[in-house]
């Protein structure tokens, strides 16, 4: 890793019907914040559209070139080619990967992805689930050790606290850092857990906090289970 350190700003963000509104929204956030990575909610620009889903998907592949431009590091989920992506942006579009497992209405306009994976980013190892994926704990065992684990997610309100306590969860069975933030449509809910499933909680509309890697590293010493 060339920095054990990261400032990161996690986004609350309520998606409104307005497709244009919403993008302006998050980029004029991008442009303003001074954090090294920001983390937006799942599908934020459009919402699960259904009744305007052919709108949605064209605005998805709009939203991308005009994302792609912004001099920025961040996450967020978008929806184009029938497919829900999560895009990770480091000035320019540098890995997406589809949503695999589908939960409810979902798999009637959504097609499948590709099951979660390990990608590198500035010498970190990081992955990625969207929301329902948390669930399926044969990736944690695959994420076991690595730097970073983040989940956009827009999670029901109704189950908010299965969300937190997989979150805390995955962070002490993977020993990983672990950024999550869900739809402000559903249940305001962001959050960043170290290895020890420690950090901070917040159902403000923006929160910052910092990242130290080294602190994983020792508490992987402290309380060793197998993972370096």
């Amino acid at each position: 890793m060339k920095n054990a350190k990261l400032s990161v700003e996690l986004i609350n963000f309520k998606t409104s019907s307005n497709y244009e509104k919403n993008l302006e929204e998050i980029i004029n956030i991008l442009k303003n914040s001074s954090c090294d990575f920001i983390l937006f909610p799942e599908v934020s620009l459009t919402g699960f559209d259904y009744e305007n889903w052919e709108e949605a998907n064209r605005f998805g592949k709009y939203a991308l070139e005009k994302l792609s431009k912004i001099k920025k590091t961040f996450a967020l989920t978008l929806i184009y080619e029938r497919k829900n992506y999560f895009c990770f942006f480091d000035n320019g579009l540098v890995y997406k990967r589809a949503k695999y497992n589908l939960f409810g209405f979902e798999n009637r306009y959504f097609q499948i992805g590709e099951k979660p994976e390990i990608f590198e980013w500035k010498g970190f190892k990081v992955a990625n689930l969207i929301c329902f994926e948390l669930r399926f704990t044969k990736y944690w065992e695959q994420f076991k050790g690595i730097d970073l684990i983040i989940v956009p997610a827009r999670w029901g309100k109704e189950r908010i606290e299965h969300f937190k306590i997989l979150l805390k969860a995955i962070a002490l069975s993977t020993q990983s850092q672990i950024l999550a933030v869900n739809s402000a449509n559903e249940k305001s809910y962001a959050c960043s857990f170290d290895a020890w499933s420690e950090g901070i909680e917040s159902n403000l509309y923006k929160v910052t906090t910092e990242i130290d890697f080294s602190k994983n590293k020792k508490i992987r010493k402290k309380l060793y289970i197998g993972i370096e």
